[in-house]
């Protein structure tokens, strides 16, 4: 569906698709359980290579220590189209029994104005929870939910928007009750935003 603007990955049960508008040009989309959808505006377009932004991203290996067993979407960088923060790359991974989503996702930005902007427009397009983020990743760190039982921890990074984050339970809908993060899955989400801000240089 490249010509739609939308890459697609999934989980094994159902589909759930989440908005979250970042950039003003690109739509970010989250990994939910047990199908995501990451769209991509038809403008953006893919960067020939990844590896200059993989490293930034959690390794399989980790994910794999850590119960995610299955890689749902290899990491894939984006050019944006915006000129303030012009690359994001991501990745998503699931456990065993595909309920349990962990992804993670760096937007890099070339002014502080710019990152300071990104990690704002998340701030307003999401929830707060009552979960306080790792003193590690530092002051601009916060930790958030979207609809979907997804929950995320964000911080700032010289100039580069670090995002971790986790897809609970079956999918949310009008009749299901909305999964709340148990205390097992906060200890990961937190060792995962820890472990991925070590990552950087």
């Amino acid at each position: 569906m490249r010509g739609e603007g939308i890459v697609t990955w999934s989980y094994d049960a159902t589909t759930v698709t989440i908005h979250r508008k970042l950039l003003g040009a690109l739509t970010v989309v989250v990994a939910l359980p047990v199908t995501a959808t990451t769209q991509i505006p038809a403008s953006a377009s893919t960067v020939a290579s990844s590896k200059s932004l993989a490293k930034d991203l959690l390794p399989s290996s980790y994910a794999n220590k850590a119960g995610f067993t299955k890689v749902a979407e290899k990491v894939t960088t984006f050019k944006t189209g915006n000129t303030s923060c012009p690359l994001d790359a991501e990745e998503g991974f699931e456990n065993a029994s595909g309920k349990l989503g962990l992804i993670s996702e760096v937007v890099v930005c070339t002014t502080s104005q710019g990152a300071a902007t990104l990690l704002n427009s998340a701030r307003s397009a999401t929830s707060a929870t009552s979960a306080s983020p790792p003193k590690q990743l530092g002051s601009s760190a916060f930790e958030r939910s979207s609809p979907g039982s997804v929950y995320e921890i964000y911080w700032l990074r010289g100039l580069t928007v670090e995002v971790v984050e986790i897809a609970v339970g079956v999918p949310a809908s009008s009749s299901r009750p909305r999964h709340t993060i148990t205390s097992a899955q906060q200890k990961v989400l937190s060792s995962a935003a820890v472990e991925q801000n070590g990552l950087l240089g």
